[in-house]
């Protein structure tokens, strides 16, 4: 066994930043912005965690969104920093005739039936921009990514991931609903 020196960070201020100046482009490979959770562990959040403590958590490490797991581990949906906004969260409490503090996680989730995935082999053969216009076309900041052979969640694609390995923006916006084209229509 070996012992190893430990030394002061009094003086030490910087950190490092990669300087890898491979940007992906649109033309890259899918595979190059995908979060596998093979080699990353999923950012989960327990269905029993108050949706209050969730917003906390996201705030806290920069996320803006968890996947909602029961206490075995199994997908339930997914919570969005979005979903967590407070006008929401009041207008669900009001709706349920809570308080904020009773709002769990699961009150305020997208429920996995609801929500769409691409899959892993098509990502595998698929570029960037193929991606883009898919979260684009879908107003998507997140995308699950599937795997139908072993009947899994694989990953996950992040818009604001995409951006920053792009390192341009990317916008948006959300699909009209029926109620936003009665309104513009009136």
């Amino acid at each position: 066994m070996r012992n190893l020196d430990l030394f002061s960070t009094a003086e030490i201020d910087h950190l490092l930043w990669s300087s890898d100046e491979d940007i992906t482009k649109l033309n890259s490979p899918a595979l190059s912005i995908f979060t596998d959770f093979d080699h990353f562990p999923p950012m989960v959040i327990d269905s029993s965690a108050h949706a209050l403590e969730a917003l906390s958590i996201m705030d806290k490490t920069h996320g803006f969104m968890r996947l909602v797991v029961d206490k075995n581990n199994s997908f339930l949906g997914i919570i969005t920093k979005h979903r967590l906004l407070h006008r929401k969260m009041v207008k669900l409490a009001n709706k349920f005739g809570s308080s904020l503090d009773e709002l769990l996680v699961t009150d305020m989730m997208i429920p996995r039936d609801q929500l769409m995935a691409l899959d892993y082999e098509q990502i595998a053969t698929a570029n960037v921009s193929d991606v883009v216009r898919a979260l684009q076309q879908n107003g998507l900041h997140h995308i699950l990514v599937i795997d139908h052979q072993q009947h899994h969640i694989r990953g996950l694609i992040s818009a604001n991931d995409v951006a920053r390995k792009l390192r341009v923006p990317i916008d948006i916006e959300q699909p009209p609903s029926f109620m936003h084209i009665f309104k513009t229509a009136i």
